[in-house]
C-alpha cells in the first residue's frame, strides 16, 4: 500500500507530503488534523482528498497562500468544488482548487476593506456560461452563508470563470477571453442590425450559444461543414459582411481564425434576427 510522509501541516485541511521523491500538496476534509512531521499518511485513507504535484516553480507560491489564508476558507471552497461538480456530473482540473481559495481569500478581504468589487463582462459571463453560472449563483449564497457575508453580484460571474477554467483543463485565463471578445461582438451586431439583444431572448441565447461553441471549435482548430456557404453569400450579403467583420474582432482579441464555412453560419444568424427584428 503506498504511503506519504508528511513534511509540513498547514492546517486541519491541508499538509505536504512527500512519496517517492515527489512532493505534493493534499487538501481535504481533516487531512492534517493531529499531523505532525514525519507522519504517515496511508493512501486508502485519502480517496476523497486532492492530490496536487509541487515542484520548484509552484512550491513558494502554494505555501505562501496555505499559510496566509483563513481555514474557513478551505472549508467552504472544497464545499462549493463538491457542489459544483456534483451539479455537473464531472470533477473538475484540481487547479481549481488553488484558484478558488486565492481569488476568494482576495475578495473577502476587498469587502471587508469596502473596496467595491466591479465586473463589467457580467451580463456576457450570464449569456456565454448559462450552466456554470447557476452553480456560481449557488457559491455564492454558499459563501454568504458560512462566511456571514455580504457578496456583491460580481463575484458570481468571477467564481463562473473558475468553474468553467475547471471544466476546461484548468484554463480559467481562457474563460475570460472569450468574454471579452463577445463583450466586444454583441454591441457591434447590435449597431449594425440596430436592436437589442435581450438577454434570454431565444434568438440572443442561440447567436452566443452558436458563437461560444465557434470559439471553441476555432480553438481546436475544427470547422464544421456548410454546403450551403455560396448561397449564403448570395442571399445574405449584409449580414455575410457582418459576419465578417465579427470574424475579425475575434481574430484581433482573442487570436483565433474564422473560416468561411464558420462566418456563413453566423450570417444565417444575424439574418434570423434581422428577419424577427422586421416582422
Amino acid at each position: 500500500m503506498k504511503s506519504y510522509m508528511v513534511k509540513k501541516t498547514f492546517n486541519n485541511n491541508a499538509v505536504l507530503v512527500t512519496s517517492e521523491q515527489m512532493e505534493y500538496i493534499l487538501i481535504g476534509k481533516g487531512i492534517g488534523f493531529n499531523k505532525k512531521k514525519g507522519s504517515i499518511i496511508f493512501e486508502s485513507n485519502l480517496i476523497e482528498n486532492v492530490f496536487i504535484h509541487v515542484d520548484e516553480t509552484n512550491r513558494k507560491q502554494y505555501e505562501h497562500l496555505l499559510e496566509n489564508v483563513d481555514e474557513e476558507i478551505f472549508k467552504v471552497v472544497e464545499e462549493i468544488i463538491q457542489m459544483a461538480e456534483k451539479e455537473l456530473g464531472e470533477k473538475l482540473h484540481t487547479d481549481i482548487h488553488f484558484g478558488l481559495i486565492d481569488h476568494i481569500n482576495f475578495s473577502l478581504n476587498r469587502i471587508r476593506e469596502g473596496v467595491e468589487i466591479v465586473n463589467p463582462f457580467l451580463l456576457e459571463t450570464r449569456m456565454l456560461y448559462k450552466r456554470e453560472y447557476a452553480i456560481a449563483e449557488k457559491a455564492v449564497e454558499i459563501l454568504k452563508k458560512r462566511m456571514d457575508i455580504e457578496m456583491p453580484e460580481s463575484e458570481i460571474g468571477f467564481i463562473t470563470f473558475h468553474i468553467h477554467g475547471g471544466r476546461m483543463g484548468g484554463r480559467k485565463g481562457d474563460s475570460l477571453q472569450y468574454v471579452k471578445a463577445i463583450n466586444k461582438v454583441i454591441p457591434y451586431i447590435e449597431d449594425k442590425l440596430g436592436l437589442t439583444l435581450e438577454e434570454n431572448s431565444f434568438d440572443s441565447v442561440r447567436l452566443v450559444s452558436h458563437l461560444r461553441g465557434l470559439i471553441e471549435r476555432c480553438t481546436r482548430e475544427e470547422t464544421i461543414e456548410n454546403l450551403l456557404l455560396e448561397r449564403m453569400k448570395k442571399d445574405f450579403p449584409f449580414e455575410y459582411k457582418i459576419s465578417e467583420n465579427i470574424a475579425l474582432i475575434l481574430k484581433k482579441n482573442i487570436g483565433i481564425v474564422v473560416p468561411e464555412n464558420e462566418i456563413g453560419y453566423i450570417a444565417l444568424h444575424l439574418y434570423k434576427l434581422n428577419h424577427t427584428k422586421l416582422h
